[in-house]
């Protein structure tokens, strides 16, 4: 990835798509730049990963990173799953059958994206819901030499073994009344879809606390989210738990906003 930004491709603000070889197959990603985007300045990248049966263009609507890169001037980046799903440790659908190595193909649009825009190679983050989440932990486990933090929402750590490169700022976002991932951890999924288990939001935070090498106790971020702020690296282990939400976090009833929260503790941890 070039960092240099001497002479730019000019990019068109909004959202465009591309193709890149990845996996023996052509994929795609979405790209929206800020209307004050100029070429010239270095700008932060944040990925954002759709669940499993969504897609690039439905997370673009959904997760209001986009709004808040026109606010901040970063780009964002939504890559697309194969058969609208993700490869995540085994799991699942179309992805997980193909066992797609999903870091490839992560590195494959960093590296076009670092040819077409001007990349602050030390502020690329990710987030992602759901299924999306889970790459989000993902790239943080296999991906730490390009990402500097990542805010997965609705999913727990699933990568394993999860070895991070250098410690990586990670910020989760759960809701206390999730029906398709429980906040307590066990069977993900609808009734009756053969899925898998994950570990709950309270052990996913003492894993990455772990994984950080966080020491010092537990503090409160705020009224829902409470952080381990004295980590390997100067990062940060987060989580903000929301009371009475579902799967779905972008709106919830405490008006919690996940990208500005997420953007906040990134803008304090580049890489």
């Amino acid at each position: 990835v070039s960092a240099g930004c001497a002479s730019p491709a000019m990019l068109k603000a909004g959202a465009t798509s591309y193709q890149v070889a990845s996996n023996d197959r052509m994929r795609r990603y979405l790209m929206h730049v800020p209307a004050k985007y100029d070429g010239k300045t270095k700008v932060p990248l944040v990925f954002d990963f759709h669940g499993y049966s969504s897609s690039a263009m439905g997370q673009m609507g959904a997760s209001g990173f986009r709004e808040l890169g026109e606010q901040e001037g970063f780009i964002v980046v939504y890559p697309e799953g194969v058969g609208a799903s993700w490869h995540v440790n085994g799991c699942c659908g179309t992805a997980g059958d193909m066992k797609l190595d999903e870091i490839a193909f992560v590195r494959t649009i960093m590296e076009d994206v670092g040819k077409k825009a001007c990349i602050d190679l030390k502020r690329v983050y990710a987030s992602g819901i759901s299924q999306g989440g889970g790459m989000a932990h993902h790239v943080a486990c296999l991906a730490a030499d390009i990402f500097a933090g990542v805010a997965p929402v609705s999913s727990d750590l699933r990568t394993d073994p999860c070895t991070p490169a250098r410690p990586v700022t990670e910020i989760s976002f759960r809701g206390l009344a999730d029906s398709l991932d429980a906040y307590e951890g066990g069977h993900v999924g609808p009734p009756g879809m053969e899925g898998y288990t994950a570990i709950g939001a309270k052990p996913t935070l003492e894993k990455w606390k772990t994984i950080n090498m966080c020491t010092g106790a537990l503090e409160k971020m705020d009224e829902l989210c409470e952080t381990y702020s004295t980590c390997g690296s100067g990062a940060a282990v987060s989580l903000c738990s929301i009371p009475g939400a579902d799967h779905v976090l972008y709106k919830n009833a405490q008006g919690l906003n996940v990208p500005k929260v997420s953007w906040e503790l990134f803008k304090k941890h580049p890489r």
